[in-house]
């Protein structure tokens, strides 16, 4: 099957499986996910591996589609409104949720560096899928907006913690004799730093450009050119794609903030379809055979992680004192679990691929464990995104 015929059928099915979940009133998400694992690996094996990876800029479009919009949702406005508030309760549901999993993971294993690892991948929350239940069912209000700054703000600490506590964990596994914290720090910079940095540049040529359009159309391709420019340029650089494109979206966003609502409009009718294919892929990539496989240390990661993010958020929320229904809601909106963890952990695979058996056998269990339960969090994450929202009445579509 050439890559067309895929990409045809692959919407055809995600279209039927989009209304069937509409029927069930679930996350259309859990939909093209479990089209993606029938196609994938996982089942029938349509979608291998090879054509996975021969569709990784779609993955990347998706991503920079994901953080583009995030950041047009973070108007001035209400960045002084939640702004303090997302930074504290993206902190403690962070660190909560990296230091829950590293004492539980710990305790079972007694093998520091393996928990230092797991701990830090516990961070990372995916945006897609939070996003994505946004869009569909609508959802505006104050935990809606509070929801967009953490998802977005999320992957920038989870790479931060990653970046140091897989530094001590190579100490600690024997796979390097000394860190080198000035080489970490040169690594979140750069990752970091150079994702704000290019996107916020980016974002301000292209939002100057198009208040001189005034055709519609026009703008639109302007918009898709300056997407397609951030994400290209952050893969060749090798920064954070997700906050590249946010950091653009969030300076186009807010200059003549009234005017750039029709920009982020007019990629409506992409954006969608590209979303489907993003999340078959995510299936696709998935392997439901190591969800059993996935042992102890798996289910104490789930669960630890799990309570770490809720918990979090929770007094992350108390802190900054937020309004209860925000306090009580938005930590089941950040179960989900997908490209940013997956990314790390099959990079970390691929650098210890270069040390000794002990030490790759590490990076073998933390793949397995962060795959299987990604699955798990994929499909819960969504359903609990629906049901904070609905609860807290921010919701528009029932």
């Amino acid at each position: 099957m050439n890559v067309l015929l895929l990409l045809g059928s692959t919407l055809l099915l995600t279209t039927v499986s989009s209304f069937a979940c509409k029927r069930l009133k679930l996350p259309q998400v859990i939909g093209h996910l479990m089209i993606g694992i029938v196609l994938g690996t996982s089942l029938l094996n349509m979608i291998s591996p090879s054509i996975i990876t021969d569709l990784t800029m779609v993955t990347y479009f998706a991503l920079a589609l994901i953080g583009f919009s995030i950041g047009g949702e973070l108007r001035w406005a209400r960045i002084k409104r939640f702004g303090l508030s997302i930074l504290i309760i993206t902190a403690f549901e962070s660190i909560v949720s990296c230091v829950m999993v590293f004492l539980g993971v710990y305790a079972l294993t007694k093998q520091l560096g393996l928990a230092l690892l797991l701990g830090g991948l516990a961070c990372a929350t995916a945006p897609g899928g939070t996003t994505n239940v946004i869009q569909e069912y609508k959802s505006r209000g104050p935990l809606t907006s509070t929801l967009y700054g953490v998802v977005g703000g999320d992957d920038a600490l989870a790479i931060i913690l990653f970046s140091f506590l897989s530094g001590f964990a190579k100490v600690a596994i024997g796979a390097v004799d000394s860190l080198s914290v000035g080489t970490i720090l040169g690594h979140v910079f750069m990752d970091i730093g150079g994702a704000i940095i290019w996107g916020g540049l980016l974002g301000l040529v292209f939002a100057l450009w198009l208040l001189r359009i005034r055709n519609t159309e026009a703008r639109a391709v302007l918009i898709l050119v300056s997407i397609l420019l951030c994400a290209g340029a952050a893969v060749y650089m090798n920064v954070s794609l997700i906050l590249a494109s946010m950091a653009m979206g969030i300076v186009i966003g807010n200059i003549h903030p009234h005017r750039a609502r029709s920009y982020f409009n007019s990629l409506d009718g992409l954006s969608n379809p590209v979303y489907m294919v993003f999340f078959v892929l995510i299936g696709a990539r998935l392997n439901i055979s190591l969800i059993p496989t996935m042992g102890a240390i798996g289910i104490t990661y789930f669960l630890f992680r799990t309570f770490g993010k809720y918990t979090g958020a929770f007094v992350g929320a108390y802190v900054a004192k937020t309004p209860a229904k925000i306090r009580q809601n938005i930590g089941l909106c950040l179960f989900s679990q997908a490209g940013v963890a997956i990314g790390l952990a099959i990079s970390l695979d691929i650098e210890f691929a270069n040390y000794g058996p002990l030490v790759q056998d590490v990076s073998q269990l933390i793949l397995m464990v962060i795959t299987s339960s990604t699955l798990i969090f994929q499909i819960m994450g969504p359903l609990m995104t629906k049901y904070a929202l609905t609860k807290a009445n921010e919701t528009h579509v029932y």
